[in-house]
């Protein structure tokens, strides 16, 4: 059964993300996500119910915004996240970015 809320968005974000209290790290990416949750590609062995702490981290290798969750599930290639808040400013600007790409794929392709 489908237990997921929410509009998913497919993006390829660079994460540095901790677990454990801090203890145990790991750089993944952030794939799939919604207002809810998302799922973080990772080695990082965390568990079901672990509190992890995730970095967005920009083009230029700097560390960005925070957003803390909690491990739903773990698969094999990585994690199944569930915020603690809600990420409306993260999907707004994957919004904005995708306004922006849309709308520049649109007039490379109408030759504008």
């Amino acid at each position: 059964m489908e237990h997921r809320c929410g509009t998913r968005h497919k993006v390829d974000i660079a994460v540095y993300a901790r677990a454990h209290a801090g203890v145990v790290s790991a750089v993944g990416w952030l794939h799939d996500v919604s207002v809810t949750g998302g799922f973080l590609q990772t080695t990082l062995p965390a568990q079901p119910l672990a509190h992890i702490s995730l970095r967005l981290i920009d083009a230029e290798g700097q560390l960005g915004p925070r957003l803390e969750g909690q491990v739903i599930r773990r698969t094999p290639t990585g994690l199944g996240i569930e915020w603690c808040e809600y990420a409306t400013e993260l999907i707004r600007a994957l919004g904005r970015n995708s306004d922006r790409s849309d709308s520049t794929t649109t007039s490379a392709a109408s030759g504008s």
